[in-house]
């Protein structure tokens, strides 16, 4: 399989959320049997399954995994990860500092971080995004990741406070961003790293096409699309492929493997083993479990099965029946096998 970006790069784990489950991933070799992978192989593009079509691109207002992959690539945080260790490793921050008591953090912006159209990224990028974040009119559904965290921000967020100036960021000078938390939280850099809520976001770009508090505007379109991560949006035909290709103004660019990845937007998984069986993919978004024993037993090689960081919960209207019913609702809970999981 040709390897996506480096050591350290994204799209080597599609995505980092919070407890562990299994998942399984089909991945071509580079010796691959169709004309289409050979030709993908020696043009430095790597084709990918990515399940549902994505809503949209905005990272302050999807809440999917399809578009957390593709946001891996195109927009990256302060911090990054190790694909193999997931600790903490320097992305836009080159290095950053923790206070003694745990709360604060000051994060030392490398000045060759570039936006995709060429414009140096700044400590007041981070903090105007924050702001959009939890501006309540946008109704992003991930604002608590950082409200939950950050000092004074849940106040300000639910208008209990009017000065932005009194929520914990604060701009040191235009490569040294400070943020200050609620409590101390050991796992901090590891959701900076994980979560696309903690992104930079384009707020010149935004304002330019519908405003702030807008979703689905068109500042998500290829032409008009502004990242920072080590791709740039080049193509996206709702519900056939969305295309991202090396983005030069990408502070690491020289490391980055790939000239181009094209995502799939393939929901049924008997659809997607087809197509990598027959050539047509590098690398499947999951695998039917009824696929697996055969893999392992005909080609191990293809397979490879890694923890998948998520959690996926149910919840019940308790109020309609009938889970209304106490007795309903404790056979739901007898029903589940806690000691597998």
């Amino acid at each position: 399989m040709i390897s996506p970006l480096s050591r350290h790069r994204h799209l080597t784990h599609f995505v980092s959320l919070l407890c562990t489950a299994a998942c399984a991933l089909l991945l071509a070799g580079c010796g691959s049997r169709a004309s289409k992978i050979e030709d993908a192989n020696r043009a430095g593009i790597l084709h990918g399954g990515n399940g549902s079509e994505p809503q949209d691109l905005d990272p302050q207002t999807v809440t999917g995994v399809p578009e957390h992959k593709i946001i891996m690539a195109l927009i990256e945080g302060l911090v990054s990860e190790d694909p193999v260790t997931l600790e903490p490793e320097p992305a836009v921050a080159e290095r950053w500092e923790i206070s003694e008591d745990g709360r604060t953090y000051t994060f030392h912006l490398r000045e060759d971080a570039r936006w995709s159209d060429g414009r140096p990224i700044t400590a007041e990028d981070f903090l105007l995004s924050y702001k959009r974040m939890l501006t309540p009119s946008l109704g992003g559904e991930y604002a608590n990741m950082i409200y939950d965290f950050v000092e004074n921000a849940e106040a300000w967020y639910r208008g209990e406070l009017d000065d932005f100036s009194r929520v914990g960021f604060r701009v040191i000078d235009p490569h040294t961003l400070q943020i200050r938390l609620r409590n101390r939280t050991p796992f901090f850099l590891q959701m900076l790293a994980s979560h696309y809520s903690w992104w930079p976001v384009p707020i010149d770009v935004i304002e330019k096409f519908g405003g702030l508090d807008r979703k689905g505007t068109a500042w998500t379109r290829p032409e008009n699309f502004v990242g920072n991560g080590p791709f740039r949006l080049k193509k996206w035909i709702p519900n056939q492929i969305l295309v991202v290709e090396k983005n030069p103004n990408y502070w690491d660019a020289g490391r980055v493997r790939l000239n181009e990845i094209h995502f799939y937007p393939i929901e049924s998984g008997d659809t997607d083993e087809r197509m990598f069986r027959t050539g047509q993919l590098h690398i499947t978004s999951t695998v039917p479990l009824s696929k697996i024993d055969v893999y392992r037993r005909e080609h191990p090689e293809y397979l490879r099965i890694d923890p998948y960081l998520g959690v996926y919960f149910y919840r019940f209207n308790v109020t309609r029946p009938p889970f209304d019913d106490v007795r309903v609702r404790r056979a739901f809970a007898l029903a589940v096998d806690r000691e597998s999981l």
